[in-house]
């Protein structure tokens, strides 16, 4: 049944959404404020693969507040998932978007974050926000990014500036539904964010 196994995955994933959303919110650091598919947020998430008529969004945006990241616009995907996935896949598949989406609206691409509830690509764990990577990320997606197939043709054509810029941008977040209790209640985050204001004013 394709179409109930379709919905599942969605419904799936929109509860990750809302969950990624609720744990940043609870660091009192982020404020996520489009979440797909809300229709005021589908526009500022969404954007086109250069070379390909479909389109791509992400799941999450919004700003950082306070300390070195006030003011900082975020992109954020998030893969709530359990036990075997195409998660590895969907990592390569990530950077590629954030590769394009960095050169389509680099001003608002001041983080990029990947939420998932199991680590992706763990044996190269400590490759994931590399420059080196993201290129390898590109070159997997070579058609849709560079408009070229062939391999060695494409290798010329990565940006390694953009590849270097996106890499410093990432964050790697990864949760656990046990992870998820721990974090700041509704009650005392208002507290906190009443203080600030407090002290602002």
């Amino acid at each position: 049944m394709p179409g109930v196994v379709g919905e599942g995955a969605q419904a799936k994933g929109a509860d990750g959404a809302r969950r990624a959303k609720r744990w940043l919110d609870s660091t009192t650091r982020a404020n996520a404020v489009w979440i797909n598919p809300e229709p005021s947020a589908v526009k500022k998430l969404t954007f086109h693969w250069p070379h390909d008529e479909k389109t791509f969004s992400f799941d999450l945006g919004g700003f950082l507040k306070h300390g070195d990241f006030d003011g900082e616009f975020f992109y954020a995907e998030s893969k709530k998932y359990d036990g075997v996935s195409d998660l590895n896949a969907l990592y390569v598949d990530y950077l590629a978007k954030c590769y394009v989406a960095y050169l389509q609206r680099q001003e608002l691409c001041d983080n990029f974050m990947w939420i998932s509830w199991a680590p992706p690509l763990s044996s190269r764990w400590a490759e994931l926000c590399t420059a080196a990577f993201v290129r390898e990320a590109v070159l997997r997606h070579r058609v849709r990014v560079l408009n070229e197939p062939d391999e060695q043709k494409a290798e010329a054509l990565v940006d390694d500036s953009v590849c270097a810029e996106v890499a410093k941008r990432l964050w790697l977040i990864v949760l656990s539904d046990r992870q998820e209790t721990l974090v700041i209640s509704p009650e005392h985050r208002a507290l906190v964010e009443g203080h600030v204001v407090r002290s602002q004013g």
